[in-house]
């Protein structure tokens, strides 16, 4: 079977081909980029640069949705990375204001330092090794201007449900808790950590209704952590979180 691909590196045979494998193959339309782009701008409230000319880079850009977001929003200074050909493509469709490559994104930070006042990584981090990901935050941070923030979403391995996202993908390697990223950013010199739950966002009365109900599934995970451990945690139980952290 291994010679149907040689000398192909499996995660690079799996990314060539990432919407037909991963079953999303039907195009987004106006109305998907525009339901995503408000759940997480609620999201990550706060985070972003107040200045819209700020330099920003969003590593795995996938099909441009976050992009798309920050076009919306009247962010001018955008580059978006993928190594799917793919995504990028799809990604061009709906960012005309963005630069866009296909490629590994640690040359480009490798070259361009103290640049970027925002580096994102949405479902990204997860598919480093180990060995892959202390190198990569150092060029991260090294692209980063002081005061230059980095934000990742991830899958939550603290979640009843981490499984179903976290091997979900062929490619994942690692997984994290908020606790467990904030020690590796730390660990890299970062500061101010802080981590937000992916939850329900209400925009009408299913959500709400959702919502509701979301905070008494919590509820009842913080109690069961208490009964089990005697202690608390950081209440984040959502397959996926966000988690930022700043350059001093």
């Amino acid at each position: 079977m291994a010679d149907l691909i040689p000398n192909r590196n499996y995660r690079q045979y799996y990314y060539d081909n990432y919407v037909s494998l991963t079953g999303d193959q039907k195009a987004p339309e106006l109305k998907d980029y525009q339901q995503w782009a408000k759940a997480v701008a609620a999201l990550l409230r706060n985070w972003l640069p107040p200045d819209r000319n700020a330099p920003i880079l969003d590593m795995g850009c996938g099909n441009g949705k976050f992009l798309f977001m920050l076009e919306q929003m009247g962010y001018t200074d955008l580059t978006g990375v993928d190594l799917s050909l793919e995504q990028i493509e799809r990604a061009r469709q709906w960012c005309p204001g963005a630069r866009l490559i296909q490629g590994d994104v640690r040359p480009l930070l490798q070259d361009n330092a103290q640049r970027f006042q925002l580096i994102t990584g949405f479902d990204v981090i997860e598919h480093f090794h180990k060995d892959e990901l202390l190198p990569l935050l150092s060029l991260i941070k090294g692209a980063l201007t002081t005061g230059g923030r980095v934000i990742f979403q991830t899958p939550n391995a603290i979640s009843p449900w981490a499984g179903t996202v976290s091997y979900g993908d062929f490619t994942h390697e690692w997984f994290f808790t908020p606790g467990g990223l904030a020690n590796l950013l730390n660990l890299q010199g970062f500061t101010r950590f802080e981590a937000r739950a992916c939850e329900p966002r209400i925009h009408g009365l299913k959500s709400l209704v959702r919502a509701g109900l979301w905070q008494l599934v919590k509820l009842s995970y913080a109690l069961a952590n208490l009964i089990e451990t005697g202690g608390g945690y950081d209440g984040i139980y959502t397959r996926v979180f966000v988690g930022t952290a700043v350059k001093p």
